[in-house]
């Protein structure tokens, strides 16, 4: 058979990255921070606002929320604006995580061939990218909190919940990265899916004024839940409860061992799919 039609044997075993031996947790998080800190340097290289684009973003996309939904169609919910911010910075972390984390594996392919790097690291990576571009808009949010209503020391108790919501989106991302490998189709489900759920979360409204009838639907997706603790956190609203938040940790634990232990089966083959 001629050179140029000749098929390449698969990888021997060996040589596949998801033989390399787990990382200990120092390495694992220092690979992470790595290669983070790598993605948002390429991503704000050479623009003009560098690390000032994460907070445009938000603060577009506030305040044509806040036109909308607080002169157009007044929902009538005190302080509006750092209402809807405190929400759509949870949201956009959420959203932003899950949708890379699904592409995460497909689009780093380079990275998945590295016979000494876990693959393992490319949807925490994906999920912290979108975290620290949030955190860059947390200045604006204290700032706003502490020209209308003041500074509560729940603030102080918000690192619990962040923790909380980073078991949740990587969980996620494992199991979204690793199906995505054999399902092509699944990034383009996540989007329709992330767009539903955006109106199904209350970012710009408020869970009260739904219903009651309608109140369980909401309360299936643990993001009610956490963005109405972190309202409470800081804005002093009524809370979601103890009994919701420990589902929701139970929920996000769960889906943190789930998702890892469905990424490291489906490791091993990823190299004969990509």
């Amino acid at each position: 058979m001629p050179a140029e039609f000749a098929v390449a044997p698969p990888l021997e075993p060996a040589l596949r990255p998801a033989g390399a031996r787990p990382l200990r947790p120092r390495a694992f998080t220092a690979l992470v921070l790595h290669l983070t800190a790598r993605q948002l340097k390429s991503s704000h290289h050479l623009t003009l606002l560098g690390w000032g684009w994460p907070v445009a973003r938000q603060l577009a996309q506030l305040a044509v929320l806040v036109f909308i939904f607080g002169n157009v169609f007044d929902l009538d919910i005190e302080n509006y604006p750092v209402f809807l911010f405190v929400g759509l910075m949870a949201w956009t972390w959420f959203s932003g995580a899950v949708s890379a984390a699904t592409s995460s594996v497909l689009t780093q392919r380079h990275l998945v061939m590295q016979p000494r790097l876990p693959s393992s690291v490319l949807p925490i990576v994906a999920a912290m990218v979108p975290l620290v571009d949030v955190l860059f808009a947390l200045p604006v949010l204290v700032l706003m909190l502490a020209l209308s209503t003041g500074l509560e020391w729940g603030l102080l108790a918000c690192p619990a919940l962040l923790v909380l919501q980073l078991a949740l989106v990587a969980g996620l991302g494992w199991l979204v990265a690793g199906v995505s490998v054999f399902l092509r189709d699944v990034p383009n489900l996540i989007g329709v899916a992330l767009m539903i759920l955006f109106y199904l979360t209350p970012v710009f409204y408020d869970r009260s004024r739904v219903p009651e009838r309608f109140r369980w639907i909401l309360d299936l997706n643990p993001m009610t839940t956490l963005i109405e603790a972190y309202r409470s956190l800081l804005l002093g609203t009524p809370g979601p409860g103890i009994v919701r938040l420990a589902v929701v940790a139970a929920v996000s634990v769960s889906f943190l061992v789930l998702g890892h232990r469905a990424f490291t089966r489906l490791a091993p083959r990823f190299a004969d799919r990509l």
